[in-house]
């Protein structure tokens, strides 16, 4: 064998090696990418579980089991945004850019719910007041605020779980967009505040 087939037989092997890695390093990062996907359907698949169990906390109006709930949506999150940061530095090395997780977060967003944006609680001094002649009317008028009072309260109940309910189901359905989910976990630990509240 002459001295330049030897020379080009060497740089057939380091070619031929140097594609076998190329090939090696694609499998493993579309392997990568497999498991990222996987992650993500599972935790969808366990966001949906969660989310049906505080459908029945809220339906019991259980306040102290509700935060551990959250809790476990929060773990979930944290697991699912590592796993798409790794997602994105394997595209990075497959395409030469980042997958784009910025997706524009208007679209996962919920209006925040505020103490405000709720029907007020009635008072003594919010019913009209003719001049109560017999201690009658007095009771009269007491059992119509305790009424009024039961109905507004139980509409505060009633939107409150909704907007929990609502945020906890995007967040789960935004699971693969971390920052929204982020956003939407922190609003739903203020749902949850604001629902407790009107529970009581």
């Amino acid at each position: 064998m002459t001295e330049a087939a030897g020379v080009y037989e060497d740089d057939l092997d380091r070619g031929l090696r140097n594609v076998e890695l190329a090939v090696r390093a694609v499998q493993r990062a579309f392997d990568e990418i497999g498991r990222c996907n996987d992650l993500l359907d599972q935790a969808q698949v366990t966001g949906t579980e969660v989310t049906l169990e505080l459908e029945a906390l809220l339906g019991q109006r259980d306040r102290t089991a509700v935060p551990a709930v959250l809790d476990r949506l929060d773990v979930l999150a944290a697991e699912v945004a590592r796993s798409e940061a790794d997602r994105a530095v394997v595209s990075r090395i497959l395409d030469g850019e980042a997958d784009d997780l910025g997706d524009d977060l208007d679209d996962w967003s919920v209006p925040p719910l505020a103490e405000h944006d709720l029907p007020r609680v009635p008072t003594v001094h919010d019913l009209e007041n003719p001049r109560d002649v017999t201690l009658e009317d007095l009771w009269e008028r007491d059992r119509a605020l305790a009424a009024e009072r039961q109905r507004v309260g139980q509409e505060r109940i009633r939107i409150t779980a909704e907007h929990l309910r609502t945020v906890v189901g995007r967040a789960v359905e935004s699971f693969g967009t971390p920052d929204a989910t982020a956003e939407l976990l922190s609003e739903a630990r203020h749902a949850y505040t604001l629902w407790a509240s009107c529970v009581r």
